[in-house]
């Protein structure tokens, strides 16, 4: 989903990129709350990251952009041996649980001050996915191995706000603190939970559940106009 995201900002933004005057990057820290059904299922808060990158004229009040986000709402983890014959050596297989966000958006800002409010709508996917891997016993370094276990993709809209606040200028570009929330409607879809996931005779056995994926975001961070 990713690649499809990023090769369709390219083909939206790159034609376009010689009337743009300046482009507004972000980089945030991301919680993520179910709503409706999504939370009668899975009473979680997700936690991860979230970036956007946006262009639009200088002097202009609207811009348009993608975002992406990446949350994870729970995680399993196990100490296993490596072979049943090699008993002295040890692996963890820790078990994610995460949802990938990806949203094209259009923007109405303030494009001066100190303080600038802005409000988004947002267009794109949701897509939910549960990964294993088997790492070090010590957790650091590369992946032994790792598989999706279970994946589902879902259509996604919303609207959102923000404010930023301008700390620091130098020469054409800002820094600004950047706070946003988004009310996201996802559509149904297909996904794991901690503690859903059984291995019986050597075979998996996924105990899923389905509902809408309707999601509250917070998000803090900086942004960067250029």
């Amino acid at each position: 989903m990713l690649r499809y995201c990023i090769l369709a900002f390219v083909i939206v933004i790159c034609p376009l990129t010689t009337s743009a005057q300046y482009f507004d990057a972000d980089v945030n820290l991301l919680i993520g709350v179910p709503q409706g059904d999504f939370r009668d299922n899975l009473d979680r808060t997700a936690f991860g990251i979230n970036g956007s990158i946006a262009g639009g004229p200088q002097t202009s009040h609207f811009e348009f952009g993608l975002e992406l986000g990446i949350m994870s709402y729970g995680s399993d983890r196990r100490r296993e041996n490596f072979n049943p014959n090699i008993p002295e050596v040890q692996v963890i297989v820790r078990t994610d649980y995460d949802i990938l966000t990806g949203h094209f958006f259009g923007r109405l800002e303030r494009p001066h001050g100190l303080v600038r409010p802005y409000a988004d709508a947002l267009v794109g996917l949701n897509y939910l996915f549960t990964e294993s891997r088997i790492t070090d016993d010590d957790e650091f370094g590369e992946d032994i191995a790792s598989t999706t276990n279970f994946d589902d993709t879902t259509f996604s809209y919303g609207l959102g706000g923000g404010l930023k606040v301008k700390v620091y200028q130098q020469g054409s570009n800002k820094y600004l603190v950047n706070l946003k929330t988004r009310y996201l409607f996802g559509g149904e879809a297909s996904y794991l939970q901690p503690g859903s996931i059984q291995a019986v005779g050597g075979n998996l056995r996924f105990d899923e559940s389905t509902s809408d994926t309707h999601l509250l975001t917070i998000h803090l961070g900086m942004s960067f106009k250029f």
